[in-house]
């Protein structure tokens, strides 16, 4: 049940019955959001993964391509949106979310989330934004940008009557700013030469540190595409840490979950046995993270995991409308840019799963403990960095 543990535990004789009501009120929302994220997360990844897997070249059908996208943040951006949309528009987003409520209890949910994610520090630089940029034409209340404010949702207005190169580049520079430089080009002229109506941006970047320092491991190491015979050479790390591990027998697969610097945020590897990852995405499809996690043990694993970097720009009204949300990007003669309608959507996102400066260099010694078991990450899996109880991101890593 998420942030139930951010719960205080209620004290009868210290606070009124209106707080403990509103306690149990909090707990009651927060696990219809757990649950409805969950939900939500599993279709975002099995339309993602489909339209990908539809352009992935030959003879790799059964993996696709690397992949990273957050539910979680597309899911907050759209519960905002919902509380200015018109009325069947919100029911449509609602219903996609599957979480239905007062504006007061979304705009509730919202803030408890926000403060509630991580902060950069030593260990991790963690940079976030929404924005929702309109056209001159399209009016939203003064209420909603004010409660937006609140929730880290920008607000703002575009000329878009300017050539279209002039609106990339000044999406680019925005993407870039809340980047904070690391993103680049996302926009061309060409994206623009549609009419523009609302414009969702939704930036992440993230860069964790290990809680274990790892050994950079000397040359390559052998990356499985698809089968023994279509290999990549890698660089390669080890962290030989306490994690959390299951054999996942009913599925032919492994489950690892390795834990960062910064307390509470870990990514879980699903890592199948053989080189596809159609079952495992598949199961995915209809499985709770928390099915996994409850049968997992505590071991030393000595894992030996792939160094790369993730940038993923994903265009988002098609899969929108693939899940159920067609209004929300319906653009025609009769209600053009009147209303909130998103004519572009776009999630960017930057991963690090690389060394870091606390990495040593393999000189040929053993340093650590010995290990209960060795883990080699060396075919296609999937990931899932997690703060606490829920997923920040996710995706597929495959060469």
């Amino acid at each position: 049940m998420i942030l139930t543990t951010e719960i205080n535990t209620i004290d009868r004789g210290q606070i009124s019955n209106n707080a403990v009501h509103q306690q149990f009120e909090d707990i009651f929302l927060f696990d219809n959001f757990s649950k409805s994220l969950e939900q939500f997360e599993r279709r975002l990844y099995q339309v993602t993964f489909n339209k990908l897997l539809s352009i992935s070249p030959a003879g790799r059908q059964e993996n696709g391509i690397s992949f990273i996208q957050s539910a979680l943040f597309l899911y907050l951006a759209l519960m905002a949106i919902s509380t200015e949309v018109d009325h069947f528009t919100r029911v449509e987003i609602e219903n996609c979310l599957n979480y239905e409520g007062s504006k007061i209890n979304k705009m509730n949910i919202l803030r408890e989330i926000i403060s509630w994610l991580p902060n950069s520090n030593r260990n991790m630089k963690f940079r976030w934004t929404f924005r929702l940029i309109l056209n001159s034409e399209t009016p939203v209340s003064q209420e909603f940008v004010e409660d937006s404010a609140t929730v880290r949702l920008h607000v703002t207005h575009l000329n878009d009557t300017k050539h279209p190169d002039v609106i990339s580049n000044t999406l680019n520079r925005i993407i870039e700013k809340d980047s904070g430089g690391t993103m680049h080009n996302t926009f061309e002229e060409d994206d623009m030469l549609k009419e523009i109506c609302s414009i969702l941006l939704t930036t992440m970047y993230i860069r964790p540190r290990w809680r274990s320092a790892p050994t950079v491991l000397n040359g390559t190491r052998a990356f499985y595409d698809t089968s023994e015979s279509n290999q990549h050479p890698v660089r390669m790390i080890r962290i030989n840490d306490v994690m959390q591990y299951a054999a996942l027998d009913e599925w032919d697969s492994d489950a690892i979950e390795i834990s960062y610097g910064i307390p509470n945020l870990t990514i879980l590897l699903l890592v199948p046995r053989g080189y596809s990852l159609k079952n495992l995405t598949k199961i995915m499809t209809y499985t709770n993270i928390r099915d996994i996690t409850t049968k997992m043990r505590k071991l030393r694993v000595a894992a030996t995991l792939p160094i790369y970097t993730l940038r993923m720009t994903l265009l988002l009204p098609e899969k929108l409308k693939a899940m159920g949300m067609s209004r929300l990007t319906e653009i025609n003669n009769s209600n053009r840019c009147n209303i909130i309608r998103l004519s572009h959507a776009v999630q960017r996102l930057m991963f690090w799963a690389e060394a870091g400066r606390n990495a040593f260099k393999d000189d040929g010694i053993e340093w650590d403990e010995a290990p209960d078991i060795e883990f080699v990450v060396n075919r296609p899996y999937l990931f899932y960095l997690r703060w606490k109880n829920i997923t920040l991101i996710n995706g597929n890593f495959v060469l």
